[in-house]
């Protein structure tokens, strides 16, 4: 493949270049190292069957191993940044009502778009390391694919077997946690009964995929996939060539701070209305501003979801069924999902009216 190896180089005149994550936190940077040896432990395992799946270090590669300690080390300061080790811990065993509002802004959103921000500093780790470690395994799957046409399946069973125990031996763990949240007497609870009692196994999980997916589906779906991939990482080497993750950052932060209104759109919860209103009196003032390479990008992004929207709609909307009907016989309530469901819809809807504005436009 053309994409397979390239190298995005950033300059000092683009992209700034990806921060460190892990400097000076020991702590992080110990986990993230322990992760990686986890994956690298367990890759023959996985991928063994395949010559090369033998050697974790070269399957992996540099760049998995940089994108998945930095990735980690960012997640471990906004998880300890959000406190949310002691929000889980915080039992309440479903008495009180929890304050679900959202309070995020779209200025505190404009913020970290910022230049040299962490929007653009994971941007930069994206292109420097991220979008070489997909392109490279890749190459790596397809090529042991191309030698062997059980290869996905073997690999599948041999994860299957690894995640068995672990999945089971925390199972307690996950119950625990719904008690202390939710109570012992909880939906929460009853759908992890159901859960329970309908998977006892990964072979059940596998049936439940026949049942809903026949074989041609099965293999549309990987084809989809892997078209799919393919495209995407031609797409974002595209977007990393044009340096075009700062000028996107850009665009959104001026974006955003014209949408906030402290009346009309105090926080991001409800896009509909004045969020809606004032991001689009921003877009009409500044047309044919938003540039090429954002443009081509959220191009890309809305096509290839309307295109699975429309080829797998319907088998969602029975998948969907058959779950709410069963939930439904265990007396848990669907009403509170029916009333996301639509609020969802609504939002997507004046999010759509946004983008097509964007999208109608000259770029710049």
């Amino acid at each position: 493949k053309q994409w397979y190896q390239r190298r995005v180089a950033i300059t000092a005149g683009g992209v700034c270049a990806a921060k460190n994550f892990c400097k000076r936190n020991s702590v992080a940077k110990s986990d993230a190292d322990a992760l990686v040896s986890a994956v690298l432990l367990y890759i023959p395992q996985v991928f063994g069957h395949c010559r090369f799946g033998k050697n974790a270090n070269s399957f992996f590669g540099k760049e998995c191993k940089n994108t998945l300690q930095q990735g980690y080390c960012y997640g471990k300061s906004l998880y300890d940044g959000y406190e949310v080790a002691e929000k889980v811990a915080d039992c309440s065993f479903g008495e009180g009502d929890r304050d679900y509002s959202v309070s995020v802004t779209y200025t505190d959103m404009a913020a970290v778009l910022s230049s040299n921000g962490p929007v653009e500093r994971l941007g930069a780790l994206a292109c420097e390391s991220a979008l070489p470690c997909v392109e490279h395994l890749a190459d790596k799957l397809a090529k042991c694919a191309a030698r062997d046409d059980t290869f996905y399946a073997k690999a599948l069973e041999n994860a299957r077997n690894l995640l068995e125990p672990f999945i089971t031996s925390n199972m307690d763990a996950v119950e625990d946690s719904l008690v202390c949240h939710f109570g012992a007497d909880s939906d929460a609870l009853t759908l992890l009964d159901l859960i329970k009692q309908k998977i006892t196994s990964f072979d059940d999980i596998v049936d439940l995929v026949n049942k809903y997916l026949d074989a041609d589906t099965q293999e549309s779906l990987a084809s989809g996939a892997r078209s799919g991939l393919y495209s995407f990482l031609e797409g974002s080497n595209e977007f990393c060539d044009a340096e075009c993750i700062s000028k996107t950052s850009e665009y959104f932060k001026d974006l955003f701070t014209a949408t906030h209104d402290a009346e009309t759109c105090p926080t991001i919860e409800s896009y509909c209305g004045g969020c809606q209103n004032n991001a689009e009196s921003f877009i009409s003032a500044n047309a044919d501003s938003v540039p090429c390479c954002t443009q081509t990008a959220m191009d890309s992004i809305i096509g290839s979801l309307q295109s699975l929207i429309e080829e797998y709609g319907d088998l969602l909307s029975k998948i969907e069924s058959a779950v709410t009907e069963t939930v439904t016989e265990a007396d848990v309530s669907v009403a509170g999902y029916e009333a996301l469901k639509a609020a969802a819809m609504e939002q997507a809807g004046c999010l759509e009216d946004t983008y097509e504005d964007l999208a109608d436009g000259d770029c710049a």
